[in-house]
């Protein structure tokens, strides 16, 4: 099987992940707290180089900004924020998210549209946060989503990503089934739950060298690698006795 043969279209890729959405909202599942890879990452580059009262001039944007919590916890620092999101119901839930934390005047735009294509003008932003998104891309759909990070950012802004490494349990069990064409890459559907990795259909896993080709023309690329272990019970519902976690957390600085 090659990319070619198996990149969603766009309505196909709204289609997939408003079924996931709708099935978290009935499993009350769906993230309601930040990421932490994604708030340290943050955390370091701000603490860094800005006092507190300098944040309000920030301008932060998420790339599958989904239901909004890593928005909040930016809003709540003082920080603007705006989100892209393929999943309308996404963005709906971002926005109660956002207004039950009293942030709606620290809102851009939460606009639906694809990380591969992302209607903002260049040097928007001073950083690009994106959570297990970039994963679920085709080759090209990926490759699209990280010129768009560069594109969007100014010069010294930030990009903190968090997303699958070739080490995880589900590429380690699975690694033979990698696509032709795009190595690292599973195509995944057990039946099962929506929300869980081993049904949402494309999957990329990450190797550090990939990452640092990605973000060469970049003055700072700093993967780090985070691996952590299920408890058995939730390793068992995904079909596996013993079930790690291995992900990069990547901090890129323009």
């Amino acid at each position: 099987m090659t990319a070619d043969a198996t990149r969603p279209t766009h309505e196909a890729a709204r289609g997939l992940w408003e079924a996931s959405f709708e099935e978290q909202i009935a499993r009350g599942a769906y993230n309601t707290a930040p990421v932490e890879a994604v708030v340290r990452n943050v955390s370091y580059y701000l603490r860094d180089r800005f006092s507190a009262d300098g944040l309000r001039v920030l301008h932060f944007l998420e790339m599958g900004c989904g239901a909004g919590a890593n928005l909040v916890w930016l809003a709540r620092k003082g920080i603007r924020v705006s989100g892209v999101d393929i999943s309308p119901t996404a963005l709906r839930l971002a926005r109660v998210a956002l207004g039950r934390a009293g942030c709606t005047d620290r809102v851009g735009w939460l606009v639906e549209a694809s990380v591969s294509a992302v209607p903002f003008e260049d040097g928007a932003f001073d950083g690009v946060v994106e959570a297990c998104v970039f994963q679920h891309l085709g080759r090209d759909d990926r490759a699209r989503a990280f010129r768009e990070v560069k594109r969007l950012l100014k010069p010294g802004g930030l990009f903190a990503g968090y997303m699958l490494d070739v080490g995880h349990t589900v590429f380690q069990a699975r690694q033979t089934e990698q696509l032709a064409d795009d190595a690292g890459t599973l195509i995944l559907a057990d039946g099962g739950s929506r929300f869980h990795l081993e049904n949402i259909g494309l999957s990329h896993f990450f190797r550090k060298d990939e990452l640092m080709d990605l973000f060469r023309e970049f003055s700072v690329v700093d993967p780090c690698l985070a691996t952590y272990d299920l408890p058995r019970a939730e390793a068992g519902k995904r079909g596996y006795p013993d079930y790690r976690q291995s992900m990069w957390a990547v901090y890129a600085v323009k």
